[in-house]
């Protein structure tokens, strides 16, 4: 169950989905970079390697 978030409760209806609409897209951006990162860092390993160390390392992401 979410937490109430006393803030979010006063804001009014529109400004409120804004705003979840808004951290969507920066955890979206956030995870895009993350992954950019990851590829660029296993992508500095030989070409055997890359991929055993990100399943490894990363799961599958």
């Amino acid at each position: 169950m979410p937490e109430v978030l006393p803030a979010v409760e006063r804001l009014p209806a529109e400004q409120a989905r804004d705003l979840f609409e808004l951290m969507g897209a920066a955890v979206a951006l956030e995870a895009a970079a993350l992954d950019r990162s990851i590829d660029a860092m296993v992508g500095a390993l030989p070409r055997p390697l890359r991929a055993v160390t990100k399943k490894i390392m990363f799961g599958g992401r």
